[in-house]
């Protein structure tokens, strides 16, 4: 069963979350099946992002995430916390 994983930033902004999404173009990490984003009201952003594994974001995070957090954002952010995130295990999917 799939692994949907639910992140609300407190730390950064839109801008910041642009910036690093950039750096992954527009190709799809393995074992991500989907991904939504988009602004909370107080500026900052909000992601719903449904994997086929928690380990696969693990490798995902610690492989490409992280560095690119990194190169882009700088060391303070990459070291920080990881935004709020919530996981459970999708029992009951339903596709279009």
């Amino acid at each position: 069963m799939p692994w949907v994983q639910i992140q609300k930033a407190a730390e950064t902004g839109w801008d910041e979350y642009q910036q690093v999404a950039r750096g992954f173009g527009d190709s799809a990490p393995d074992g991500l099946i989907y991904h939504a984003a988009g602004v909370q009201e107080d500026g900052n952003w909000q992601a719903v992002s449904v994997w086929e594994t928690r380990e696969d974001f693990d490798r995902f995070r610690d492989e490409r995430l992280l560095p690119l957090v990194r190169e882009v954002l700088g060391d303070e952010l990459a070291d920080a916390d990881p935004p709020p995130t919530e996981w459970f295990e999708a029992r009951h999917v339903l596709e279009r």
